[in-house]
């Protein structure tokens, strides 16, 4: 936990760390979605 600490200076932040792991799934999941789609564009090309 020291390096979620070392980011929320003057203590933990639960919205900050949130924030992040939300964004992060969002952009696992879209890269997953859209993943399989890019190499089909590519193909069309």
């Amino acid at each position: 936990m020291n390096f979620l600490a070392s980011f929320a200076i003057g203590g933990f932040n639960p919205w900050a760390a949130g924030v992040g792991i939300g964004s992060l799934v969002l952009f696992g999941l879209v890269g997953l979605v859209a993943g399989p789609n890019l190499s089909k564009f590519d193909t069309e090309e």
